[in-house]
């Protein structure tokens, strides 16, 4: 299926979420990145996403797929548990970019675990790929829309060209740095990657 563009004051959000709910793979805007927004659960459907990255599904390595949740309630799906410090850094700076490593919940696609079974979540900032997970109420897929190798798009004209897409949201984003990612395992919080939410070691 060719990719569809449609401008963001058009009714986006509805055909969006269709496309979410039937299986497909949408391209659009999260906080500072451009990103692919699939059903997270849906075997299929992450494994679409892996494709696009030009990524084998087996191959994914170091460098899993994140997903993002419609609101923190939602980690339940996909983890068995946040520790008490992991929580409480969610609950100051969710919706927000903040990506924590958590453990993961048994069964899950496997592009989606990294390693030491850990699963990397957030509830992203405003943001159309927000709209879209509060829209379906589900986990959504948070990896980059880019080939693997390939530059970070920042114009959404840039996405018409990802073979496997079936919608490309409009719109435009700042680019890097992407989210911070802390990794949250046990009750210990580590700083893996500074994004463009700083946080000093005093906080974790």
């Amino acid at each position: 299926m060719s990719a569809t563009h449609i401008p963001s004051d058009a009714d986006w959000l509805k055909q969006a979420a269709t496309v979410v709910e039937s299986g497909g793979v949408v391209a659009l805007a999260f906080e500072r990145l451009f990103g692919l927004a699939a059903n997270a659960l849906d075997e299929s459907a992450v494994a679409r996403s892996a494709a696009i990255k030009d990524r084998p599904t087996h191959d994914m390595g170091q460098k899993p797929i994140s997903v993002i949740l419609p609101s923190i309630e939602m980690c339940a799906m996909v983890s068995t548990g946040l520790s008490d410090k992991a929580y409480r850094l969610a609950q100051k700076y969710w919706p927000g970019p903040l990506t924590l490593l958590i453990a993961a919940k048994p069964g899950l696609p496997r592009p989606l675990i990294g390693p030491g079974g850990l699963i990397g979540v957030r509830v992203p900032g405003p943001s159309p790929a927000l709209d879209l997970a509060r829209a379906t109420g589900k986990v959504l897929t948070a990896t980059s829309a880019n080939r693997k190798g390939a530059a970070e798009p920042t114009e959404s004209k840039e996405l018409i060209s990802l073979e496997g897409v079936d919608l490309v949201v409009d719109g435009t984003v700042l680019g890097p740095p992407g989210s911070t990612i802390v990794a949250a395992s046990d009750d210990r919080l580590t700083i893996l990657r500074q994004g463009v939410l700083h946080l000093s070691a005093g906080e974790l």
